[in-house]
């Protein structure tokens, strides 16, 4: 499975990135062809469970190096033509690079070895590129329910209140902030830096305010017919 994206500038550049869902990659990489800032230890999560002496770099970094630093020069205010293919459909929008770049970080560090966002390969896989706010919480929630369920067929357990995905939306926040200071030392543009910050406010939010969230969707689900 694989997604393609492609950024069309208005003066004619673009940018093309194929990113396949399984990228199997050795635990230690040769240090001389990747940039210092993916190498494991520099600004290393501190909820990073990966050690220095089995992994060499890190995961999300070295998926996402080469797409960032294509975005270098590109400001994340830039209206730019973004079409993005999937085995199963289509879709494309005119919007700001940040929009695009976004969607694909969003993919790349979700569908990425990193075992913090490991739960996160299940939407990853059903992928939904410019997603909003609200589709966002209908599908991080639906994705937790369904794997709670899962959960709940070995260990006969069910988390209905969300309080572990609460505290995944925390552990998610520590991550995007340390990721963003990786990012500080590889870009000059603001494209990049903007892109992590708003993953850092999506998590943020959601970690603090995931009931109000629910709360606006609930007439979807609410079958009872008024007096």
């Amino acid at each position: 499975m694989f997604i393609e994206y492609t950024f069309t500038m208005d003066d004619g550049k673009g940018l093309h990135y194929r990113v396949e869902f399984d990228r199997p990659r050795d635990k230690i990489l040769d240090k001389a062809q990747y940039p210092d800032w993916t190498e494991l230890d520099f600004h290393q999560c501190p909820n990073c469970p990966l050690k220095t002496e089995d992994y060499s770099h890190c995961p999300v970094a070295i998926d996402s190096h080469e797409i960032l630093l294509g975005f270098a020069e590109i400001l994340s205010c830039k209206e730019v033509d973004i079409s993005v293919k999937t085995p199963e459909r289509e879709y494309f929008k005119r919007t700001d690079a940040q929009t695009g770049l976004r969607a694909l970080i969003g993919f790349v560090m979700a569908s990425s070895a990193c075992p913090v966002l490991s739960p996160m390969r299940g939407m990853a896989y059903y992928h939904l590129p410019f997603a909003s706010l609200d589709e966002t919480v209908f599908r991080i929630t639906s994705s937790y329910l369904l794997q709670q369920y899962f959960v709940h067929k070995k260990t006969g357990e069910f988390d209905f209140e969300f309080e572990g995905l609460k505290e995944y939306f925390k552990e998610m926040q520590t991550l995007n902030y340390h990721f963003l200071e990786r990012i500080r030392a590889a870009c000059e543009a603001d494209s990049n830096l903007n892109v992590l910050a708003t993953l850092f406010t999506i998590s943020s939010m959601l970690s603090l305010s995931l009931d109000r969230h629910l709360k606006e969707i609930q007439h979807l689900f609410d079958n009872t017919e008024s007096e």
